[in-house]
């Protein structure tokens, strides 16, 4: 896949960006990105999570507690499971740059926590015989009406060079809405490798995400076939319903006995 095709005087898709977040617009209407629509999955063990996080807050950190108003305990603890996440996203990202400016060809000055994961990450990139096709590329389906950023778009030597479509995560383990996600991406219509240029998304014949530990890569495939991208538009049908919802409550306002319903 070439990325040199000559820009077109418009482009559908737009990203963007606002501090640490970032939103999307298709003919400049706001889509929802892939990950806000599996926002919408539950998830038992991210509660368990958060619960568990609060609760290590309070025992790890009485003497702290105990210094500091009544009033401003229950917020300190509360902040818990956020404030690990926070830490957990910014260490991602900045392992995922690294990763990003490797897979370039760039060298790297790495922080000393980071050296294990990267160097990892690096040694996969020759082992797999990583040839980057695109990074980090915006991406959307216009007719159903999301969009995304894939992070990665990858010739694979070791797979006789198969065209792969990768996802790189640091986090301690991979769930199977990344089967969702990378379907959303897959089967996406248009995608941006450069600022102001759209072309085609391109056909894939692997899908992997490359789990990045502090020590070495797993290469987990991925079902990311048409059957899995039909569940993710059931689920973006029931996003949508969310919204409406907040619009369109389904309780509505108390009556009376001797009243009509509204």
């Amino acid at each position: 896949m070439s990325t040199t095709t000559a820009p077109p005087t418009t482009t559908r898709l737009e990203r963007r960006n606002y501090g640490r977040n970032h939103g999307y617009r298709i003919d400049g209407a706001k889509v929802p990105g892939v990950t806000t629509v599996l926002g919408t999955l539950d998830k038992p063990a991210l509660r368990n999570w958060y619960a568990r996080t609060a609760a290590e807050r309070a025992v790890n950190e009485w003497d702290r507690l105990a210094e500091l108003p009544i009033a401003e305990r229950l917020s300190y603890i509360e902040r818990g499971p956020r404030d690990v996440s926070r830490a957990a996203a910014l260490r991602g990202n900045e392992i995922h740059a690294l990763g990003e400016k490797l897979v370039h060809g760039v060298e790297v000055a790495v922080p000393p926590e980071h050296y294990g994961p990267v160097e990892a990450y690096a040694r996969w990139l020759d082992e797999w015989q990583i040839q980057t096709i695109a990074t980090e590329t915006p991406l959307a389906h216009t007719g159903y009406g999301y969009a995304g950023t894939a992070d990665l778009w990858a010739k694979v030597g070791v797979r006789d060079d198969a065209v792969c479509l990768l996802d790189v995560k640091t986090g301690k383990g991979v769930w199977n809405e990344t089967g969702l996600q990378l379907a959303a991406y897959r089967y996406a219509e248009v995608m941006q490798p450069e600022k102001g240029v759209e072309i085609p998304v391109p056909a894939v014949e692997l899908v992997y995400v490359a789990h990045v530990l502090p020590d070495t890569v797993r290469t987990l495939p991925v079902d990311a076939s048409d059957a899995v991208f039909r569940d993710f538009l059931y689920l973006l049908q029931v996003w949508r319903a969310v919204q409406r919802w907040d619009e369109w409550p389904l309780i509505g306002a108390a009556v009376e006995a001797g009243g009509a319903d509204s």
